[in-house]
């Protein structure tokens, strides 16, 4: 059987196969070749659109500029926040806002102040941008334009003294007979301390407990003129961390943190563990029990989103570059409930960083993460519209190779008309042809049209040969 094959079918040696057409390899589409083809084709039909309704587009154009500059100017280059006192928390994350500010060209402007009541008034008296505050602080009237950018951090209630042994679990024995300072009015210290004092039952107009401010109260408390010092400050906090290192220093331990947190709803317990300033000696030498409210980033409904972004992803990258000792990954969050929540932080907090933080301009990332769902209903509506785009591409060169026919049309008509009057042809005529001719060659005609484009090539032709025929003859004698 070798060799064997039916007469009926033709035998095709390996070459007659190979030149067949049905056997021949079909070679795939040139895809990069045609998308190129595409791409210009696009170029020269956006160009076409603009060099032909210019008059329209730029007018347009500067009409939305200027109606998005209305509407969101440019954020401001410089702005200001009150801080606290000096190597306070307020003061140590605000000097770290001031850097991460300077990565984007906003200058940040600190205020130094008492304290969280003080930022509070200079905030409403619009004598600053934006403020520190502290949960549980007591709004004054105007507080109804105040917008929260969230809680930075706990900072808790400290109670430094050097007593090693025997220490009263009750606070108001405690601080019988110790002198004590309190802080000044107006400070974060005092805001905090103050209501939780009263409930214990401590007389604040004892004098054993001293007015004096964070800076003089850490003086005397180290050269020991003073028995205890009440501090409020995140671990961050320089004065904390200051006074933690003084020799034989003490840190009470709050027996009744969680009733007071229960008291007072702004007030969060949590825990120093032993050994968290350092391990040799161990300080402190046992589980510390404290309280704690909350370091808060206020402003006002006039602050420029993008100013807002920018201090929300400052206080996130604050959070990732810091060692929380007390709620790892709680913070930034919104607590304070009584003050609103501004947009673009519960955004934050519910999404995180805009889609285009990190590659394009912080404002223009701000923007757009604010207009993306517009953008997206536009292109639902657009979309569909793209199917009109061809028929508009070929109505506008159908148009403008019509101008071309009217034209064309005008000489024509010179031309009989000239005829009938037996008159001598305007040599300007050919003059008038050729120009019609380079304009017919500059048009822009898109696939589809390219018949007609030379349809309109072939009708100059035949007009300018009437025309040198008119102009070799001359006019008949009547």
């Amino acid at each position: 059987m070798k060799g064997w094959y039916c007469k009926a079918w033709p035998r095709f040696k390996p070459n007659e196969i190979a030149m067949d057409p049905l056997h021949r390899k079909k070679l795939p589409p040139k895809v990069p070749s045609n998308f190129r083809s595409v791409v210009v084709e696009e170029a020269l039909a956006f160009w076409s659109f603009i060099n032909s309704n210019w008059l329209y587009v730029l007018p347009s154009l500067f009409l939305v500029v200027l109606l998005i500059y209305m509407i969101r100017p440019l954020p401001p280059k410089t702005l200001t926040i009150a801080t606290g006192q000096a190597h306070s928390t307020a003061d140590v994350v605000g000097h770290r806002y001031r850097e991460f500010f300077q990565k984007y060209g906003v200058q940040l402007k600190l205020v130094p102040s008492k304290g969280a009541e003080e930022n509070l008034s200079l905030l409403l008296e619009g004598k600053v941008d934006a403020a520190f505050s502290q949960g549980g602080l007591d709004l004054p009237e105007g507080s109804q334009h105040l917008l929260s950018l969230g809680s930075v951090a706990y900072q808790p209630l400290w109670l430094f003294h050097y007593q090693a042994d025997k220490v009263d679990s009750d606070l108001n024995r405690f601080l019988a007979g110790k002198k004590t300072s309190i802080n000044i009015a107006g400070s974060s210290t005092r805001a905090m301390l103050e209501p939780v004092l009263k409930a214990q039952g401590v007389d604040l107009s004892s004098p054993n407990l001293l007015a004096i401010n964070t800076q003089d109260s850490v003086t005397a408390f180290r050269d020991r003129k003073i028995d205890a010092l009440f501090l409020v400050g995140a671990m961050a906090s320089q004065n904390v961390q200051e006074v933690a290192q003084f020799p034989g220093v003490q840190i009470y331990s709050f027996g009744l943190a969680t009733a007071y947190a229960k008291r007072f709803q702004y007030l969060d317990p949590v825990m120093l563990p032993a050994g968290m300033f350092d391990l040799h000696p161990v300080v402190p030498r046992h589980d510390v029990q404290m309280i704690a409210t909350t370091l808060d980033i206020l402003t006002t409904d006039k602050m420029h989103p993008a100013i807002q972004l920018l201090f929300m992803e400052a206080t996130d990258d604050f959070e990732r570059n810091r060692v929380n000792y007390f709620a790892p990954g709680k913070f930034p969050t919104y607590m304070d409930t009584r003050i609103p929540e501004s947009d673009v932080a519960r955004r934050f907090f519910k999404e995180g960083s805009p889609f285009l933080w990190g590659y394009a301009p912080y404002w223009v990332a701000s923007l757009f993460d604010e207009v993306w769902f517009y953008l997206l209903a536009i292109g639902a509506i657009v979309v569909p519209l793209i199917g009109f785009v061809p028929s508009y591409r070929k109505n506008h060169a159908v148009l403008s190779m019509e101008e071309c026919y009217d034209e064309l049309r005008l000489i024509e008509v010179a031309i009989i008309r000239t005829k009938e009057l037996r008159q001598s042809v305007d040599p300007a005529l050919l003059e008038q042809i050729e120009l019609l001719e380079d304009r017919a060659r500059a048009l822009w005609v898109p696939t589809g049209n390219r018949s007609a484009y030379y349809d309109l090539r072939a009708a100059i032709s035949i007009v300018r040969e009437d025309l040198l025929t008119a102009l070799k003859l001359k006019p008949s004698q009547p």
